[in-house]
């Protein structure tokens, strides 16, 4: 008997050791699970600085998801670019006005994506704007296009010549070249979130030079991100609260060179293939990072008072325009997302 008691005793011990260290680990991960660290990683993809930003309580959890939505969008990139040679797009377009070519569905999407906003801006966001885009130069440092090859090229401009038809894709005219450039970029920081989001972790931010899709909140709150001034350097115009939102800006300050004195940029209105006048830039809040990405193009290529007729006539958009003269524009509803109402 004696045997058994002193037995039964150190059982008794163990189990209350047990328990104890049951609750300690539990108390730990309680604690852990409000410790919000932030974690970003930067990489150089689709031609621009891109940084993944997540805020969580576990180190090897929160770096996977970084590592997944970058390869989220180096997928995209790989389909979409006009650098790639195996890209779905490099296929179309050397298959412009010849053949149906068969591409993956987010092609698809984005260029279904990219005809909504050619129709619903009549036109002022056209993807079929490569071949003059190429002209300039741009990506070296940028020149004035010989005028037969700008008169040609010009010539294949026009988003009614892409047809979709199923999971193919074709161009009606030889030469036309496709340039996702002003929508990929936001679909790739879409599909960044979804990765992200896949790996249970709800607060984010991806900024792929400057075109930012943000959802939940930072370490501290709100996240908060500043529009830059077109022509004063390193000074902010303002400052936009998001959450659970996207904003993308087009000016004419990213990619330019002066020729002659006058500056020549990169937003091309795709009736004339010159670089838009009369707007120095335009800035979109949106819910999608896809859609603040077409339309800040769409609305700096339709000007000021077009540009924001468009902006009030969307459910849940909002932009800003800043005029060539630098008077800045608000839409109705954009106050409640900036820092400093004005």
């Amino acid at each position: 008997m004696p045997k058994l008691k002193i037995i039964e005793k150190n059982y008794r011990i163990l189990y209350l050791l047990f328990a104890l260290t049951i609750i300690f680990l539990f108390r730990g991960s309680v604690s852990a699970g409000y410790e919000r660290v932030r974690f970003s990683e930067t990489r150089i993809l689709m031609g621009t600085v891109v940084e993944v930003t997540v805020i969580y309580n576990n180190e090897r959890f929160a770096r996977k998801a970084i590592g997944d939505a970058f390869i989220a969008m180096e997928r995209v990139d790989r389909l979409m670019s006009n650098f790639k040679e195996d890209s779905d797009i490099s296929r179309i377009n050397r298959a412009a006005g010849a053949e149906e070519v068969t591409v993956d569905n987010d092609v698809i999407e984005v260029i279904k994506k990219s005809l909504y906003y050619s129709e619903i801006s009549d036109g002022a966001f056209d993807v079929t704007i490569g071949r003059v885009e190429e002209l300039y130069d741009f990506e070296t440092g940028g020149k004035i296009p010989e005028t037969d090859k700008f008169v040609d090229s010009i010539k294949g401009v026009g988003y009614k010549n892409i047809s979709v038809n199923g999971n193919t894709v074709s161009l009606l005219k030889k030469g036309i070249k496709l340039d996702l450039g002003g929508i990929a970029k936001g679909y790739a920081i879409d599909k960044g979130i979804e990765a992200v989001n896949k790996n249970g972790i709800d607060d984010v931010l991806i900024n792929a030079g400057g075109d930012i899709r943000a959802i939940g909140e930072s370490e501290n709150g709100q996240w908060k991100i500043g529009v830059l001034h077109p022509r004063e350097k390193d000074k902010l115009m303002d400052t936009i609260l998001l959450k659970n939102l996207s904003v993308a800006t087009s000016g004419d300050y990213r990619k330019y060179f002066i020729s002659g004195g006058k500056r020549y940029h990169h937003i091309l209105d795709p009736v004339t293939g010159l670089p838009v006048e009369g707007v120095q830039s335009v800035t979109i809040i949106a819910s999608l990072a896809v859609d603040a990405d077409a339309l800040a193009t769409a609305v700096f290529v339709m000007r000021k008072k077009k540009g924001m007729a468009l902006i009030e006539r969307l459910k849940d958009v909002e932009g800003i325009i800043v005029d060539s003269n630098g008077v800045i524009s608000y839409s109705s509803g954009v106050k409640k997302h900036l820092m400093n109402s004005h």
